[in-house]
């Protein structure tokens, strides 16, 4: 051993100081950590100094660091600890995070080593800090530049015959994260002629003479595009020869070909520019106009000279200019790069143009605004329509406020009167039977009581129409349609309709249950109402379910209909397609209108003759 070395040690152990000065000057925190009683660890000053804590407010407790280490970066350092522990031949060595106490992020580099016992079992463990945190931000730094310009990196080693490539060097070449190149490979995808004989010659000679190189070729990547690139070589000396050369990759090919169309593009904007459908403009970051086309001219009623004197400010409305204004200025700040409004402009004349207007920036190397860029489309007649369509929609209501309150009246007030008809008329006939033996009395009678079915059927329409789906749940379907089943199978047997129930015992559909129950039975009676006397009737009930409603499906083989003479009238109130006497044509109006109140819709098929499935369409969610 070297008598200095011994000599240090000998301090080391006779001399606090000298520990004491090696410990606060040599590292950013020294730890010594009880592994038998985990939750003991000491920590030196420069531990939480270099962390922002004052070291005599912070206790000796491993889990004193815990709450500010990256959780990430532990789980990383609690796994590489473990393997340390098992094998004290891998280092435990790691760079890891932690959040300083003024919020700002640490990174610290942290080694380690496990105590052992005489049976090799780890007691302690003695471990040091190293803050890379400059060192970590200029790599992030100089990552994040490389990716924002397409610069990748590439070495080139011949002793070792590899060939190696970064990253984004794989992502120009479109290649996948695990392609591994080879020189012949990675010269191939150079394009075929020049490039390609030119990124071999410069290869060569970098390897043969020592010459580095920076030269922009084409190359056609994997997926076959073709891209320019700028390649750099440098070749590394050693040994009196030039075994390997590194350099960088980067794509250029958006640089190249905006430099080829930058004069076309100018063509171009000059030409759209002056020819432009809307009205163009460009202003100066005082608001003045320096350039503007003839349609914006046209759009204003002033002449380009007259709007070069003037400032956007000046023939702003003053309602709208506020808004314009705190838009501008977040551009010149730089919190946006552009904004669009609504906005009013006063014509020459003195009337008001509205308009949309869209602004972007444009500004020079050092980020100061050059100018503004303006597009402006005349909405002066789309404005004047949704004036005109919000005083058509103020109507609308008032009449449907109104034509709710005749609701109201034909489902309440009308109610009344015809049940007083109706009383006075039975009072009359337990009075004066005789009278009813009349044809004009029967008559009274008969259209006493249609007024009061009608009524009736109105009234439900309305309180149908009326319905808030707020009211609306998830209701089991089966169970109310096997209770409509039972309510009117003596009906069923009686006609011999057989009904079966193929409907599963958790499915939902979204409804109400009064209307369910409603709905379920009038198509059950249907079936037996219509049913063909000339066969065995029955009634399968089944559903299917989509991402958006469950439909349930009445299928019988009853008379029929004939939807090419009767589909458009099939749901109209007071409609029949059969003779039946107790037809009135009024269930499937209702039927169909309570569907619909639910969110849902009903499709029909039917063939005269063979039979009709009804597919009653429940919406699976509310809205």
């Amino acid at each position: 051993m070297n008598y200095l070395k011994k000599e240090l040690y000998n301090l080391v152990k006779s001399d606090d100081t000298v520990f004491e000065f090696i410990q606060s000057n040599s590292l950013d925190g020294m730890w010594y950590w009880d592994l038998e009683n985990p939750e003991n660890e000491w920590m030196n000053k420069r531990f939480w100094e270099t962390l922002g804590y004052n070291p005599e407010n912070m206790p000796h407790k491993a889990s004193a660091w815990h709450n500010i280490i990256n959780q990430n970066d532990l789980e990383l350092a609690t796994a590489n600890f473990k393997k340390h522990l098992s094998n004290p031949k891998h280092p435990y060595d790691q760079v890891v995070r932690y959040t300083h106490k003024n919020g700002r992020t640490i990174w610290i580099r942290c080694k380690g080593f496990a105590i052992r016992n005489n049976k090799g079992e780890p007691i302690r463990m003695l471990g040091s800090h190293i803050e890379v945190t400059n060192l970590k931000e200029q790599e992030l730094f100089l990552h994040r530049c490389n990716q924002e310009a397409h610069i990748g990196y590439w070495e080139l080693d011949v002793s070792n015959k590899t060939v190696s490539w970064s990253e984004t060097t794989k992502n120009i070449h479109e290649v996948d994260g695990d392609y591994q190149p080879s020189l012949e490979t990675g010269i191939n995808f150079y394009k075929k002629g020049y490039s390609r004989k030119r990124i071999t010659e410069l290869v060569l000679n970098a390897l043969e003479k020592g010459e580095g190189f920076t030269e922009e070729l084409q190359i056609v990547t994997k997926l076959n595009h073709t891209k320019w690139v700028k390649v750099i070589g440098i070749p590394e000396k050693n040994n009196n020869s030039f075994k390997r050369v590194y350099g960088t990759i980067q794509d250029i090919d958006l640089l190249k070909t905006n430099q080829i169309k930058l004069k076309q593009s100018e063509q171009a904007f000059r030409g759209s520019f002056e020819n432009a459908a809307i009205g163009m403009a460009i202003l100066d970051v005082n608001g003045k106009w320096l350039k503007v086309n003839q349609t914006l001219c046209n759009i204003l009623g002033y002449t380009a000279i007259e709007l070069h004197e003037l400032t956007f400010q000046d023939i702003t409305h003053p309602d709208d200019l506020d808004l314009d204004l705190h838009l501008l200025k977040q551009i010149i700040a730089g919190k946006r790069d552009h904004y669009k409004m609504d906005k009013r402009y006063f014509h020459k004349n003195g009337h008001i143009v509205y308009i949309h207007l869209a602004v972007s920036v444009v500004r020079d190397t050092n980020n100061d605004v050059l100018h503004f860029v303006s597009q402006i489309v005349d909405i002066t007649l789309i404005k004047e329509q949704e004036m005109r369509l919000e005083k058509i929609i103020s109507i609308t209501k008032e009449q449907n406020e109104r034509l709710k309150n005749f609701a109201h009246i034909v489902s309440h007030n009308l109610r009344s009167h015809s049940g007083g008809m109706a009383a006075l008329l039975g009072i009359l006939k337990s009075e004066q039977p005789e009278l009813f033996n009349n044809e004009m009395v029967q008559l009274l009678e008969t259209s006493s009581q249609n007024l009061e079915d009608t009524i009736a059927d109105l009234s439900e329409i309305v309180q149908i129409n009326m319905l808030s789906k707020e009211t609306l749940t998830n209701i089991p379907i089966k169970p109310i349609i096997d209770q409509q089943i039972e309510s009117i199978l003596p009906l069923a047997e009686i006609n011999k309709v057989k009904i079966k129930n193929n409907i599963p015992e958790d499915l939902e559909v979204v409804g109400i249950k009064a209307y369910l129950d409603s709905i379920v039975l009038n198509f059950i009676t249907n079936a037996i109402k219509y049913r063909s006397k000339d066969r065995d009737s029955y009634l399968n009930i089944d559903y299917k379910k989509n991402s958006t409603y469950t439909s349930i499906e009445f299928t019988d083989n009853g008379l029929g209909i004939n939807l090419d003479l009767h589909k458009k009238k099939l749901f109209g109130m007071y409609k029949t397609f059969h003779r039946n006497e107790d037809s009135k044509g009024i269930g499937l109006f209702i039927t169909k209108n309570q569907v619909e109140a639910l969110g849902g819709k009903i499709e029909v098929e039917s063939t005269e003759n063979i039979g009709t499935t009804f597919k009653v369409n429940f919406r699976n969610e509310k809205n």
